[in-house]
């Protein structure tokens, strides 16, 4: 693991020099503290009180798993009841059409009337529809997902597309959806990456994760997410108005257990950026932090020879 210092606010080189926005706040100038490092190694050494914390970690997760596979078992089957729900609003519209000629024949002093709320019961059955609609959709990508987690090979992964529907799934998250702007740039023709699904969905969603939390109860929430090809690397940026990570955390925040919002309930067991690079190893993934008071960006950059 190596610190890197910098002496002025321009984004430090590597490669990801020259590639990112602004992340969305003004921030006064003022020296950039980073650090950088490269995925660990699958066997390092795991011992002692690490160790036990380690095994009570993964009873906490793997209870969590059992839950989402309950969960996608349930998605599953709301397939059956959707598609009726569905044939019922058909036929509920074809009775509206047949409504229709009926009102033609009534007595001019009823149509007016008539016509009314016929119009209120149209503009009803299309909300529901259009609502109907979104959660079939969000099944099928819930499902999609599902499918591409659980895949026991590799195959040739487009970073955007994954990004994309880690994004979309924050859609259902209120936080996200009405009190953060997005600013998204993804670099189109990106080269394919080979490998397993769930190493890159879930290290977008622990970096993601990361950003969001450190917004919370800030002025400026601005998300931006973004990918590149440069240099022979391939790039995944993901910027954050939070607080800033101070100088004296840095070095340890891809260290296991490490974090600074521990609670009693134990839900931040401080392994998610360390999951990172544990998930990333595979890839010779390399990672980088850079922050200040008010931004800071989680970089990752995959060597594309």
């Amino acid at each position: 693991m190596k610190r890197i210092p910098s002496n002025s606010i321009a984004a430090p080189d590597l490669p990801w020099r020259g590639v990112e926005p602004a992340a969305g706040q003004a921030v006064p100038p003022q020296p950039w503290h980073s650090i950088a490092v490269s995925a660990l190694p699958p066997d390092q050494p795991v011992g002692g009180e690490t160790l036990e914390r380690s095994l009570k970690a993964l009873t906490r997760y793997y209870r969590h798993s059992s839950v989402g596979q309950r969960c996608l078992g349930i998605v599953h089957q709301m397939n059956t009841p959707m598609q009726v729900l569905t044939f019922e609003l058909d036929l509920l519209e074809e009775k509206i059409q047949a409504e229709l000629a009926i009102h033609s024949q009534s007595p001019p002093a009823q149509v007016e009337k008539l016509q009314t709320l016929l119009r209120y019961r149209q503009g009803k059955l299309q909300q529901l529809r259009e609502q109907l609609d979104k959660l079939r959709l969000l099944t099928r990508n819930l499902v999609l997902q599902g499918a591409h987690e659980d895949a026991q090979e590799k195959f040739h992964l487009d970073l955007n597309q994954v990004l994309r529907q880690e994004l979309e799934h924050y859609q259902a998250h209120s936080f996200f959806r009405h009190q953060v702007s997005k600013n998204f740039h993804f670099q189109e023709g990106l080269p394919l990456i080979h490998g397993f699904y769930i190493d890159f969905s879930q290290s977008f969603r622990n970096i993601i994760d990361n950003a969001l939390e450190a917004m919370a109860g800030m002025e400026c929430r601005r998300l931006t997410v973004m990918t590149a090809s440069q240099d022979n690397w391939l790039l995944v940026r993901v910027g954050d108005t939070g607080r800033g990570i101070p100088p004296q955390d840095l070095p340890w925040i891809f260290e296991p257990f490490f974090t600074t919002k521990a609670l009693p309930d134990g839900e931040h067991a401080g392994l998610g950026l360390f999951m990172v690079r544990r998930l990333l190893a595979l890839y010779r993934a390399e990672l980088r932090a850079d922050s200040v008071p008010g931004q800071t960006w989680l970089s990752v950059a995959f060597p594309l020879a």
